[in-house]
């Protein structure tokens, strides 16, 4: 994972403290997207493949993997950014 994320999430709270970091950044150049993208992917695979969370709200599986239509859509990054904090503290009770 990225210089932020040292150390990959091992609980259900510790996922959505990097999923609330994630929603934090707004990438300023495609590098900055580039290495958003990255640690998406990154962190959706160790979701999959290490964490034992069957009930993932889908809204964050598409927060995951649409960092470049936030990118480029500013209006469509509101929504689902706005989206992915309400479902984060509901998921967090």
């Amino acid at each position: 994972m990225s210089p932020e994320m040292p150390s990959p999430p091992t609980s259900k709270n510790d996922l959505i403290a990097v999923l609330r970091s994630l929603a934090e950044r707004r990438p300023r150049t495609k590098a900055d997207l580039r290495q958003l993208q990255d640690e998406s992917v990154a962190l959706a695979l160790h979701i999959q493949r290490r964490m034992s969370l069957s009930d993932v709200p889908e809204t964050i599986w598409h927060f995951l993997s649409d960092a470049d239509i936030r990118f480029k859509d500013e209006a469509y990054a509101q929504l689902q950014l706005n989206d992915v904090r309400r479902e984060l503290d509901a998921w967090g009770i």
